[in-house]
């Protein structure tokens, strides 16, 4: 259940209109507005980059979950979500003007049909600083984000966003970084109860060690991009260096852009202690629901 503030609330004053003008902010917060307002990923702005796991949708739940879980948050006491169509009501609104709550975090914030959710939470906010709705308070951002329309009397109340903003973009990091795919499966497979031990030298190691029940997992990590399906020579390798280096774990190739043809699978049935998670499975793990997809 939402709540708008925690139990113990440490109450602040602080003006929307900025005084002096231009805004006054420390450097290192000059740093992180500019950040969200032009290079965090899939936003609209020229500086901004794409990144999977901000826009696919097989990494919805899952992506917005790591970064508000690496922030200190948690989605159903911490962030409301409203439909598309549906805006923030007055009472809820008004509750954050003027004076917050410096000690917890707060999002409220409209789906768009179209978007991801940490898409829609890094438009909502490069939105509230490109209008200039927002304001710093210590190490808290506090922005607004209204929608303009021809059809009502009133702009639509679509967000509001309390939030430590070095949390946001440390988490942002974190998952859109070289190694931030193998970091989010890894805290998939932790939050269905695996002990996961990520690799010292990546370029050595396998890219996931998983232990459960006793049973120990080797995983590999694959991308084949342009390919919609998996075919033997993308997999023998890895299952060759496998057999050698850690005989007595179950291997497993998990691919997220491949399926996997009906020869692939009669021959992986073929291989003792040799599994392949396509991207079906792997929709499965990072669900709203997440699946144990090895216990199957």
């Amino acid at each position: 259940m939402f709540k708008k503030c925690c139990s113990s609330r440490s109450e602040k004053n602080y003006k929307i209109h900025h005084s002096p003008r231009p805004i006054k902010l420390s450097d290192e917060m000059d740093s992180v507005i500019k950040k969200l307002l032009w290079y965090t990923p899939n936003i609209d702005s020229y500086q901004s980059s794409k990144n999977e796991l901000i826009s696919d949708k097989i990494y919805d739940e899952f992506s917005f979950s790591y970064i508000i879980g690496q922030m200190g948050m948690k989605e159903g006491q911490d962030v409301k979500w409203l439909w598309t169509r549906d805006v923030i009501s007055d009472d809820e609104w008004k509750f954050f003007e003027g004076k917050i709550c410096t000690n917890c975090q707060k999002i409220i914030i409209s789906k768009y049909s179209t978007f991801s959710k940490v898409n829609a939470l890094l438009t909502a906010i490069r939105n509230s600083i490109a209008h200039g709705h927002f304001s710093i308070i210590d190490d808290y951002f506090i922005g607004f984000n209204k929608k303009r329309t021809t059809t009502e009397p009133e702009d639509l109340k679509k967000a509001v966003i309390k939030i430590k903003p070095k949390l946001l973009l440390k988490a942002l990091d974190q998952l859109t970084s070289p190694i931030g795919k193998e970091k989010l499966l890894a805290y998939a497979f932790k939050n269905v109860g695996y002990k996961v031990t990520e690799p010292k030298n990546r370029s050595r190691d396998f890219d996931l060690c998983l232990e459960k029940n006793g049973k120990k997992y080797a995983v590999e990590i694959k991308s084949y991009k342009g390919q919609t399906y998996l075919h033997p020579e993308h997999f023998m390798r890895f299952l060759k260096r496998a057999e050698e280096e850690v005989p007595d774990y179950e291997k497993i190739l998990l691919i997220d852009t491949s399926r996997v043809t009906k020869a692939v699978r009669a021959l992986e049935s073929d291989i003792k202690g040799f599994r392949i998670i396509d991207i079906n499975q792997v929709k499965q793990l990072l669900g709203r629901e997440p699946v144990d997809i090895l216990a199957k």
